[in-house]
């Protein structure tokens, strides 16, 4: 059985701002046998994360804060906490954090999300379609972020630049530290804009959440990265 760290189901934590699309709509979409709950970003300086098992960080967060506040999150990732992070990465506040790289936009197919790895976390979904919001590839991410050491490259993007020369990376990745807490990262704004209504199956943020907790995938990292 595993154990949670808010109770006898798992609890997420939305970490809003002020700007965060689906400020209200989050709850609905969290599987409705865990426990949620939200917050102001700030509010994470004081409030405390013992009872937290997945802290869900919106792309529209103050990274200097969080870079401020970066020896908390690191104790509660070394703890066994999961992330599930959004939004590109200008300064990263977590060691295993790389910034943003943006990819060619041309030709269009550089933007179109393909397999890596994608496990418990993506295995369901159809490439083909999942990525396309309302049909226009680019608003899934536009770029990747490069992982640490032993992360699981889940959904590739890139291709060919101008110059005949491969921009290719990991637009979602995940890396377990070796505490035990795991980092989802989505280099776009939103993941639970695509295939996350509870009325979509798959459903991808389910699916996320579900291999964040209860999964193996990754293996643990064998030294701090």
């Amino acid at each position: 059985m595993t154990d949670f760290r808010g109770g006898d189901r798992p609890h997420l934590l939305y970490v809003r701002s002020s700007r965060s699309y689906n400020i209200d709509r989050m709850g609905g979409l969290v599987p409705q046998d865990w426990r949620y709950s939200a917050c102001d970003a700030y509010d994470l300086e004081d409030r405390t994360l013992d009872d937290v098992d997945v802290l869900y960080v919106t792309g529209m967060l103050d990274q200097i804060f969080m870079k401020s506040i970066e020896p908390k999150l690191v104790a509660y990732l070394d703890a066994g906490g999961h992330f599930v992070i959004n939004g590109h990465i200008l300064i990263p506040w977590l060691p295993c954090l790389s910034a943003f790289v943006a990819v060619p936009p041309k030709p269009f197919t550089n933007w179109m999300i393909r397999p890596g790895e994608p496990g418990a976390y993506f295995g369901r979904m159809d490439f083909e379609t999942f990525h396309r919001h309302e049909g226009i590839l680019g608003q899934y991410a536009r770029g990747y972020s490069p992982a640490p050491p032993a992360a699981q490259h889940l959904c590739l993007i890139g291709g060919l630049g101008p110059d005949g020369s491969i921009h290719e990376g990991p637009v979602d990745w995940v890396w377990r530290s070796p505490g035990g807490g795991k980092v989802f990262v989505h280099n776009g704004d939103h993941i639970e804009q695509f295939c996350s209504d509870p009325r979509n199956q798959p459903n991808l943020l389910h699916d996320i959440l579900n291999a964040l907790v209860f999964s193996d995938e990754p293996p643990p990292a064998s030294g701090t990265d």
